[in-house]
């Protein structure tokens, strides 16, 4: 037991009250933190790693799911058992692996579809239509009949 603890126990207190710290029962948050927005630590190694991801794989040496990279080549765990791209390596494109080939996840996720109206010019989609510019595209399409006649001795005539 120390001197002070003696003291508060005999009946002393100090006047001063600088060092005690006031402590609030319900601390409020005043902001919210993304804690570990990637998931950064390897189970195998027990490493922080910017290159771990999550693997479904079969390999009965290893109980993890969260794996580096270098831990998987080590491992021989195939990359097609690789299930997420969230790795900081991943997301910039510097992923790589040694053992088999490297599966790009990018590719592989889903295609977003563009329900826009289906127009021949990309500015009239967004809305934009140049009335001048209906004279040159008129003027473009193919004409059904013919611009020509043709004469009793099988010439062309163009002054129709």
């Amino acid at each position: 037991m120390s001197l002070k603890d003696a003291l508060l126990k005999a009946g002393f207190k100090s006047s001063k009250i600088e060092n005690e710290r006031q402590r609030k029962l319900s601390k409020e948050k005043t902001k919210t933190e993304k804690h570990q927005e990637r998931r950064n630590f390897c189970e195998v190694c027990e490493c922080t790693q910017p290159d771990v991801e999550r693997f479904k794989h079969k390999n009965p040496r290893i109980d993890a799911q969260w794996i580096c990279s270098n831990c998987a080549d080590k491992n021989e765990i195939l990359d097609d058992f690789r299930v997420t791209a969230q790795s900081e390596f991943s997301t910039s494109g510097r992923y790589r692996r040694y053992y088999g080939h490297t599966r790009d996840l990018s590719k592989e996720s889903p295609v977003v579809k563009d329900n826009r109206k289906k127009t021949k010019y990309k500015h009239e989609r967004n809305g934009y239509r140049n009335p001048g510019n209906q004279k040159r595209h008129a003027a473009g399409k193919k004409r059904t009949s013919r611009r020509y006649k043709i004469d009793e001795n099988g010439e062309k005539n163009f002054n129709c």
